[in-house]
């Protein structure tokens, strides 16, 4: 958004005051960047809100993770390298001045098998990390959407709240006047102001509605306004979510739940698949390493056979090979398969819950369509009774009272009809959610 500060052209002798204009524009322009920060579509505002919430710092944890798993991966050893060293003397027996010093580096050796397990652990963590962004991202667009629509609607009711306000005031001053002419009785200025009062009223709730619910918009986005558009397309029709059976078609992941596009594209069942293969690619590390690690060790020797006998220095080299028993190894195995099975029953989960929302998103879709159909019949009729009960109280044929009860019946049915329109585009949005649609 930019700022346009015109300053007015000034006599010679105005010189100071032109320089103070320009010291406020030049002010203004240096306002912080997040007053004139607005969203120009939804997926601004979600990204907006994801940095505030500050959620990358969990996929870079993530992929700090694979990346030293990577690292490990790339080098000779498997463990930390350790020191030997030994002493033998016979001081305290027979003091002859025999003695031996041992000095060994202990070497555990990465297999090539454990080296292969922990690149494909690495490379499963770092594929986990990039899911996890788009599965935060598909979160917070939930949130976005849900206090952005909540916005609207009660922008809408405020908006309707306010023509009705007018209506009644106009209403009120045609009573008025007709009451100074002796047309109208007393009773009907009064009934005239009690409309208006609770018109002020309901304008007054509407506005609290209203700051409200940007209140909380902006706490989540730190935005002053709304996306635009508001509106979304729906990623796909109502009746193809009906005609698909989503929740009995089989997926690509085994079983019944979502046709396989959607369990591919969906960014939470993505990020809980990457999560499967991360717990099997740990499983197959753990696996890697129940035969244990070889140890190399490298190291020197001095000794000497007593004091008359010359020092000898020698270099040693020792391998031990572990044997890999199973039943050290059978916890740790039994506690990766545990990890594996979590990881795909939540998967399965979260399958069927995916499924049951598009259903029911799809279904919600098509009843706000028809709610909305209903709505602009309801206010067509409430029009043309308003009219003819307008038509009638200024010719003198109908009451006031009459008047005020067809003007109350449209007034319902104009908001009604607001509020159906915006209830389409968030059942739209909704719809989009369950489906896994990103906002761009």
């Amino acid at each position: 958004m930019r700022r346009y500060i015109s300053v007015p052209a000034s006599p010679a002798g105005q010189e100071g005051t032109r320089l103070a204009l320009l010291v406020v524009a030049l002010a203004l322009l240096l306002l912080p960047a997040w007053q004139d920060v607005t969203a120009a579509t939804l997926g601004e505002a979600v990204d907006t809100a994801l940095a505030l919430a500050e959620q990358g710092q969990r996929v870079d944890a993530q992929r700090a993770v694979g990346d030293a798993v990577r690292k490990k991966a790339r080098g000779l050893l498997a463990e930390n390298p350790a020191l030997r060293v030994k002493l033998l003397s016979d001081e305290l027996t027979g003091d002859q001045g025999a003695y031996e010093v041992e000095a060994m580096v202990d070497l555990p050796l990465l297999l090539p098998g454990q080296r292969s397990a922990r690149f494909a652990l690495a490379d499963a963590t770092g594929a986990a990390a990039e899911a996890l962004r788009a599965r935060l991202r598909w979160e917070m667009a939930g949130m976005v959407r849900e206090l952005t629509w909540e916005a609207a609607l009660a922008a809408g009711r405020l908006r309707q709240a306010e023509a009705a306000l007018a209506a009644a005031e106009v209403l009120e001053a045609t009573v008025a006047k007709r009451e100074s002419a002796g047309e109208l009785a007393r009773l009907d200025l009064l009934l005239a102001r009690q409309d208006t009062l609770a018109r002020q009223s309901e304008l007054a709730a509407a506005r609290a509605d209203h700051a409200e619910a940007m209140a909380a918009y902006r706490a989540l986005t730190s935005l002053a306004e709304l996306p635009v558009p508001l509106t979304e397309t729906a990623a796909v029709t109502p009746e193809a979510v009906a005609a698909g059976s989503p929740a009995d078609t089989p997926n690509a992941g085994g079983g019944k739940g979502l046709p396989a596009p959607i369990a591919q594209s969906h960014p939470l069942l993505a990020s809980l698949e990457q999560g499967v293969a991360r717990a099997r690619a740990e499983r197959g590390r753990v696996s890697a390493d129940r035969r244990g690690s070889p140890l190399l060790s490298l190291g020197v020797k001095h000794a000497r056979a007593d004091r008359n006998s010359p020092e000898d220095d020698a270099l040693q080299l020792e391998l031990s090979l572990p044997f890999g028993l199973g039943s050290t190894s059978a916890p740790a195995l039994a506690e990766a398969e545990q990890g594996v099975t979590d990881q795909l029953a939540e998967l399965q989960q979260a399958r069927r819950e995916v499924a049951r929302n598009i259903a029911a998103a799809g279904a919600a879709v098509s009843g706000a369509q028809q709610q909305l159909t209903a709505a602009r019949e309801r206010v067509d009729v409430t029009e043309r009774a308003l009219d003819l009960a307008r038509r009638a109280f200024d010719l003198g044929e109908g009451d006031l009272t009459a008047l005020l009860r067809a003007q109350e019946r449209a007034r319902e049915a104009r908001l009604d009809l607001a509020l159906r329109q915006l209830a389409q585009g968030r059942a739209i949005s909704r719809l989009n959610q369950a489906l896994g649609v990103l906002p761009e």
